[in-house]
Parts: structure tokens; sequence; C-alpha cells
């Protein structure tokens, strides 16, 4: 009987907070990133997988800091067994002079068995379609009228096509 009562009390309250932010988007801090991939550097095969730098630029297009222009570096890796994995660092200046770091981890959509061997390949073309990005992004600022970003984890989940190099993000404060 207490398994029951507790697994209802838990139940409760995950349906109450845990749609806290997808009941009030307007009310939860939030920013949408448009980027354009501007380089990138093959690394090459490394013992964890293979290893390519994107660089980007963009803009915040809504939410926090709209108007802000990014700069960023993804070290992305794809595993062995297929994962993309996001670590990006990034760097914003708002018009208003506010300026904020970015770190941003997390995964390319499904697993892509056998996209090592592919992209060592020197016939290789990335397909032309939407892969979704999923992860967490942790933001640094001394602009005083930001400073929660210093303690707050954003969950963001977006696009990137690699063809047309282009990124849109959203990443919203999973803060209760």
């Amino acid at each position: 009987m207490k398994t029951l009562l507790l697994a209802t009390v838990m139940g409760v309250l995950v349906a109450t907070w845990g749609t806290a932010i997808a009941d009030e988007p307007h009310t939860t801090p939030y920013m949408v990133m448009e980027v354009q991939i501007t380089g990138q550097d093959f690394v090459g095969l490394v013992p964890e997988g293979i290893r390519i730098e994107s660089h980007s630029s963009g803009v915040v297009t809504d939410g926090l800091l709209v108007g802000a222009s990014l700069t960023a570096v993804d070290y992305m890796l794809y595993r062995h067994d297929g994962v993309g994995v996001v670590d990006v660092r990034g760097f914003g200046v708002h018009p208003d002079g506010t300026t904020a770091a970015m770190t941003m981890k997390g995964f390319l959509g499904e697993p892509m068995p056998g996209m090592i061997e592919a992209m060592l390949d020197p016939a290789f073309e990335p397909p032309d379609v939407d892969f979704q990005i999923h992860g967490a992004a942790w933001f640094q600022t001394m602009a005083p009228q930001y400073d929660f970003l210093n303690y707050t984890v954003f969950g963001c989940a977006g696009t990137i096509n690699m063809v047309e190099g282009a990124v849109r993000i959203t990443c919203r404060s999973l803060a209760p």
C-alpha cells in the first residue's frame, strides 16, 4: 500500500511540475539561435571515433538576448557506434554590449552506424536532410540582468542540415 501511495504522489508531482515548462513556455526563459556553419576542419580519426571542428556564426532570433551575434566552434565527434556527439563552445554579443559564453553538450538524433567509414571515403557527400540535435547548455555572463544564466541549465533541441550548413536550436530553461 505504501508503494502505491508513493507512486501516486510521485506521479502527481511529475505531472504537476514536470510539465510546467510545456504549459507556460511564454514565461520560461528561452532563446532561439539560428546559426550558419562557416568552415570545417577535418581532424580525422582519433581513438574515440572521427573528429570534425565546425566553425559557425549566427544570431539569437527570439527570447533572451535577441539580436545578439554569435560565434561558436563545435568539436564534433562521431563515435565508433555511430553516435554523433556535440560539444560546442560559443560566445554572444548583444547590441547593448551584453556578452555571454555558452557551452553545449548533446547528441545528433539517432546513431548512424558506418558513418566513420563513409566520411573517410573521398567521395563522401553528407545527406541533404535535417538531423535532430538535443542536449543541454550552460551560459556565463557578467550582465546583472542575466545573472540567473550563471546557475541555470537549458535543455536544447533543434536541427542541423550539413549540406546547407544551417543550424536552428531552441534552448529553454529547465529551472522550475
